[in-house]
């Protein structure tokens, strides 16, 4: 099996969104939630590759977060301000202002011993 990369979602999420065009052809359920899980995927694989941990963020409709609610994330505002909370604790819309997130990174969960100590 090959491993999945930036290179190779980009391209397969491009020929999916080509054919979901089409309306003679559309997608199959499998393939719609292959596009799904490529469009998730996509922005943490150019993070791996660029290795700083940085996923740039642009923004969504209000209530939109890029990783799951409990997800630990570190963010960076517009002004420049760093912070590190779970995900649901920012507001990942944008409202033209200084608190925009503007690139966030997920922070590793860290292992634990038996007794919950790291």
């Amino acid at each position: 099996m090959k491993k999945l990369t930036a290179e190779i979602a980009r391209r397969d999420i491009s020929h999916l969104k080509a054919f979901q065009k089409q309306p003679n052809i559309g997608l199959s359920l499998r393939e719609e939630t292959y596009l799904q899980a490529l469009e998730i995927a996509l922005p943490i694989l150019e993070q791996q590759e660029r290795g700083d941990g940085w996923i740039e963020w642009g923004g969504g409709a209000s209530g939109s977060c890029p990783v799951a609610y409990t997800t630990l994330v570190e963010v960076q505002s517009r002004s420049g301000h760093v912070a590190e909370n779970c995900a649901e604790a920012f507001e990942w819309c944008h409202e033209a202002d200084d608190d925009d997130i503007i690139a966030y990174r997920i922070i590793p969960e860290q292992p634990t011993n038996q007794n919950g100590e790291q």
